[in-house]
C-alpha cells in the first residue's frame, strides 16, 4: 500500500502545478474528484475483470498494477492527500502509540488509506476499548477512541499493571503508583476482581480499608486492611462473611483489637488471631483487649 502510494507521489510531483485563482482551484477540484470516482469504479470494474482474466491467462496483472498507481496519481493531483489526522476521545492512550497504529504520513494519498485495517490496529492498544476509524475526504483521518477505566491495580511477579471491570489487563508501568486503586494479587485475579469490588463496596466503612486482595487458588479472596489485619474471606457466600464483618466492626470495634488475622471461612464461627505479646500496643485506660 505505502510503495503504491510512493510511486503515484512520484508521478504526481514530476507534473508542474500552475497558478490559480481560489475559483479555478475549487472548480479543478470538482473537476478532479468527479475523475477519481469515475476512476475508482473504472478500477473496479477493470481489477475484476483482470482478475479474472490474469487467473486464466496472467496476462492484465502489470496492466491493473499500472492502472492503480496512475489512479493513485490522480487523486493526489486532486487534493486527495492526507493532511490531517483528528482523534478525540484519547486520554490515556499515548499519542506517539495511536499515530504508530494509525500509520498515515501527511502527504500519502488518502484514497489508499485502510480504515478498516488502521481499527484493527488501533483495537491493539491496551488503552482502547472500542475505536472508529474513517476517511473524511479530502484530506482528514478521523478517529474516536473509547479507553478502557482501570478499577484495579494486579500485581504479578513484582510487575503492576492495570485491570479494567472486564478484566482486560490494560498494561502501565506507572500502576504501582495508583493508591486510589485496590491492589490485587493472583494468577486469576483480574478475571475476578470486578464482582471483589462490587461485593467490598457493599460496606463502604470496610472497603475503604482494603489496601489489596489476594485470590487464593482461584477460588476465594484474602483481604489486607490499611491496619495489617488479614482477612479470610470464605469461597461460598462471601457477601454474607463481609456484612458478618461489618456488623462486628459497628458493634465491637473488632477491627480496634490487637488481632492479625480473622478468619471468616467457617460459617457461624470467627476465628481470630491475636497479635503476640511483644506486638502489641499499650492499651488506654478503659480500652478493649
Amino acid at each position: 500500500m505505502r510503495r503504491l502510494g510512493a510511486k503515484a507521489q512520484a508521478i504526481a510531483v514530476n507534473r508542474r502545478p500552475r497558478r490559480t485563482t481560489a475559483r479555478t482551484r475549487t472548480k479543478r477540484f470538482r473537476t478532479r474528484a468527479g475523475v477519481v470516482i469515475s476512476c475508482v469504479s473504472i478500477l473496479f470494474l477493470i481489477a475484476t475483470a483482470g482478475g479474472v482474466w490474469t487467473v486464466r491467462t496472467g496476462a492484465l496483472g502489470e496492466a491493473v498494477g499500472l492502472l492503480k498507481v496512475t489512479m493513485v496519481a490522480v487523486t493526489i493531483r486532486a487534493g486527495l492527500t492526507v493532511d490531517d489526522v483528528l482523534v478525540a476521545g484519547r486520554r490515556e492512550t499515548k499519542r506517539s502509540d495511536l499515530l504508530s497504529a494509525i500509520d498515515a504520513q501527511r502527504g500519502d494519498p488518502i484514497i489508499v488509506f485502510d480504515p478498516t485495517a488502521a481499527r484493527q490496529r488501533v483495537m491493539n492498544l491496551g488503552w482502547v476499548a472500542d475505536a472508529k476509524v474513517e476517511r473524511r475526504l479530502p484530506n482528514t483521518i478521523y478517529v474516536r477512541l473509547s479507553e478502557r477505566s482501570p478499577v484495579a491495580v494486579w500485581q504479578r511477579n513484582g510487575e503492576f499493571s492495570l485491570v479494567d471491570a472486564e478484566g482486560v489487563v490494560i498494561g502501565e508501568s506507572s500502576a504501582g503508583q495508583r493508591r486510589d486503586l485496590t491492589l490485587i494479587v493472583g494468577a486469576e485475579a483480574p478475571r475476578h476482581a470486578s464482582t471483589l469490588l462490587v461485593m467490598l463496596d457493599t460496606q463502604p466503612q470496610l472497603m475503604e480499608r482494603v489496601v489489596a486482595a489476594v485470590r487464593v487458588a482461584d477460588r476465594r479472596w484474602n483481604l489486607r486492611l490499611n491496619n495489617g489485619i488479614d482477612v479470610r474471606l470464605p469461597e461460598i457466600n462471601p457477601q454474607a462473611a463481609w456484612d458478618h464483618l461489618a456488623e462486628l466492626e459497628a458493634e465491637h470495634k473488632l477491627l480496634e483489637r490487637d488481632i492479625i488475622l480473622i478468619d471468616l471461612r467457617l460459617p457461624e464461627r470467627l476465628v481470630v488471631r491475636m497479635r503476640p505479646l511483644e506486638g502489641r500496643r499499650p492499651r488506654a485506660p478503659g480500652e478493649h483487649t
